[in-house]
Formats: structure tokens, sequence, C-alpha cells
């Protein structure tokens, strides 16, 4: 059903936009906490053109970033299919369980598991120990999107508060993108040896 495709390419593509979407990320967090606190600047001056250019900008690498990594996401899963025939989550679910309420809180790192021991492991992938940079991901994932939701609702009410929490999230995204690349870097690295040994077996 499925057939194996290099993702060396499409690796270095999701690499690069995790890298851009940790500096966008990091510039709009960085802009908030510096206007509030040293600008004394509210949520409407913050709105405006052309301080809320670096918010934009990181909506606008979020949202190709997105599509990027999904694609990734999507071609990796597929390819661990082609190493073993029964994984649960298949290439579409892998990334659907992002956009599912509820599910989303652990649906998508069971899919990510998921890709990294059959791309290490193949057909024995549910004996296989995972890296505990799978679990690192996803604490940060979910931090990062408390945070997030935190800072955005008590913007408005309490800005310097959401500022100091904006300050906290630069430093989350960095580690999430770092551990995410690294992450990546793995399972490609392994889809290319577990592929080999099996053409060569």
């Amino acid at each position: 059903m499925y057939q194996f495709k290099d993702i060396g390419g499409l690796t270095r593509v999701a690499i690069g936009a995790t890298w851009v979407s940790m500096v966008t990320n990091v510039l709009a967090d960085g802009r908030n906490f510096y206007a509030v606190t040293f600008l004394d600047r509210s949520p409407d001056q913050r709105a405006t053109w052309p301080d809320a250019a670096p918010d934009l900008l990181n909506l606008f690498v979020l949202i190709v970033s997105v599509i990027l990594i999904g694609r990734w996401i999507y071609r990796a899963s597929a390819n661990a299919h082609t190493m073993t025939a029964d994984l649960p989550i298949s290439p579409g679910w892998a990334v659907g369980w992002y956009f599912v309420p509820i599910a989303n809180l652990w649906k998508p790192f069971a899919g990510m598991k998921q890709i990294w021991l059959a791309s290490r492991y193949g057909s024995n992938w549910e004996g296989g120990v995972a890296t505990d940079l799978l679990n690192w991901w996803w604490g940060l994932w979910i931090l990062d999107g408390v945070l997030n939701n935190a800072s955005w609702r008590l913007d408005s009410k309490v800005p310097q508060f959401a500022a100091n929490i904006d300050l906290v999230e630069i430093f989350v995204d960095i580690a999430l993108s770092l551990i995410l690349i690294r992450i990546m870097r793995q399972i490609r690295d392994a889809q290319k040896l577990t592929r080999h040994a099996e053409v060569f077996a």
C-alpha cells in the first residue's frame, strides 16, 4: 500500500522550516517582552503596524512550517509502514491527530513514537526502546501550548505577567525546536539504515 521514499531532502526542508520558525518565535516573543517591559505599550499599541510585524511574520512562518513538517511526518510514517505491517496509526492520522481536540494531548506523541521505533527496529518495533528525546519533545510541546495560551489570555488583563510568560516561552521554543530537529535526523538516519539492511538481507 505504501512505497518507501528517501526522506533526506524532505528532512532538510522540514529542519530548515523548524529553524526559521524558532527564530520568528523568538523575535515575536522577545518583541512583546521588550515592548511591555521597557516601552510600556498596551495590547492595542502592539497590535498596530509596524509593531505587529513580528507577530504577522511569525504567523506566516508557522503556517508554512506546519505544512512542511506535516508533510515530513506523513512521509516518515508512510516509510515506517513499509518496514512493518502492524502499525496502528496510519500516515494520515500521524498528522491528523494534531488537529483533534483532547486526543491531540497524546495521540501525536504515539504517532511519532511509532515512527521512531519502526524506523529503528522494523518489524520488531514493539519490543524496541524509544529515545528519551521523544518524552522531552512532547513535554515541551505541551508546556509551550500551555504558555502560549496563558500569554494570549492574560495579555489584555496583566500585560507584564503575560510578557514574562513570553520570555519563558522563548527558551522553551528553542529547546523544543532543537529536540525536534534531532528527532527528525534520527528518524531519517534510522530509515536509511533499516531500509538498506532489508534490501541487502
